[in-house]
């Protein structure tokens, strides 16, 4: 457990989130429509490092509602299983609402949304869903919009789109500690929900969030499960799954990946 002190109840997190707004549409309205900043200037973008009470990871993509801009992680980052399996209908996270710091971000950005969370309220079961549905979005300040932009750094670029069923096997493109890495698509598992990719002889849970692509620049996902052997590859959770499941929610119905600004070029 990375942090004892981070149990908290699904019932308390939805109480913080009515409070807060953070998850309705309502302030999205008024607010003014995303500009991103220029890919060559931006200091927040994927591949930053967002630390959640202490714990650190890698954010993995940007998304958007054209409104408001978010920065995802796995749940991992927000909960205390340490990128190790775990029943996300069940897991602890920290409650919505919570301040947490973005690397590259003048201001604190707030925990909006995660999937973990949505599941308890609903009462969610399945296996499949509740291991690998592992999607959290944490809401930049707006004033931060200026110095983000949704593209993986260059040479790297993307994402183009969201891969919703990637043929196994296959080659893809992970951007792991900075620099885009060549990696191999291995299976799909898990009734379509994981992948397991391999993206080097070492990953550690700092790396957590870490981005996948196909050869093409659509996102796969984020590495959501650390190595269960030495050298051993990532499990990384489908982001087609984990998008659709997130529109299902109240004030997230637009919320969408953003695709990046920059062409992309595979590792």
């Amino acid at each position: 457990m990375r942090l004892s002190a981070r149990a908290t109840v699904a019932a308390a997190a939805a109480l913080t989130l009515g409070v807060l707004g953070l998850g309705g549409a309502r302030g999205a309205s008024a607010a003014t429509a995303v500009h991103w900043g220029p890919a060559r200037t931006a200091t927040v973008h994927p591949g930053v490092t967002v630390t959640i009470a202490g714990v650190s990871c890698i954010a993995g993509f940007v998304f958007t509602d054209g409104y408001r801009a978010f920065v995802a992680v796995p749940g991992s980052c927000a909960g205390v299983d340490d990128g190790k399996p775990t029943d996300g209908c069940k897991a602890a996270q920290v409650p919505y609402g919570l301040k947490v710091t973005v690397q590259g971000a003048r201001y604190k950005g707030r925990v909006a949304y995660s999937s973990y969370t949505e599941m308890q309220l609903r009462g969610a079961t399945g296996a499949n869903k509740c291991a690998n549905n592992a999607l959290v979005l944490i809401r930049l300040n707006d004033r931060d919009i200026k110095r983000t932009n949704p593209s993986i750094p260059s040479p790297t670029g993307g994402p183009t789109g969201v891969a919703t069923s990637p043929a196994t096997p296959a080659q893809a493109t992970s951007y792991v500690n900075g620099a885009a890495t060549p990696s191999e698509l291995m299976e799909t598992t898990a009734a379509g929900w994981a992948h397991t990719v391999y993206v080097g002889p070492v990953f550690t849970a700092d790396q957590l969030g870490s981005p996948v692509l196909t050869q093409a620049g659509r996102a796969i996902g984020m590495a959501t499960l650390v190595p269960q052997l030495n050298g051993g590859p990532v499990t990384v959770s489908n982001l087609a799954k984990e998008i659709a499941f997130l529109q299902t929610v109240r004030g997230f119905h637009r919320v969408h990946l953003a695709r990046g600004t920059l062409a992309f070029h595979s590792a």
